[in-house]
């Protein structure tokens, strides 16, 4: 069985994995206040300024997935804010 870590653990796991590959225009940043825990998922919710959803985005998205998956040994899923 796999450890529980903290809400500010995940945060920071995530927000360092985003770090590596945000894109030049904008910053894509961990909601610390929107983490749910599901079994070996961690769903982490990221926002944009202005909503942007681009190719960037969604490449950034997958290329930090992939490197927390792979590092961390859980299962993260980064899930876009949805705008009001």
């Amino acid at each position: 069985m796999k450890t529980v870590m903290d809400v500010a653990t995940i945060a920071k796991l995530a927000q360092a994995a985003l770090d590596l590959h945000q894109p030049r225009a904008y910053r894509i940043s961990v909601d610390r206040d929107a983490i749910v825990q599901d079994g070996d998922w961690y769903h982490v919710v990221v926002t944009t300024p202005n909503d942007v959803r681009d190719r960037d985005f969604y490449d950034a998205l997958a290329e930090a997935e992939a490197e927390l998956q792979d590092k961390a040994g859980y299962q993260y899923l980064l899930v876009p804010a949805i705008g009001d």
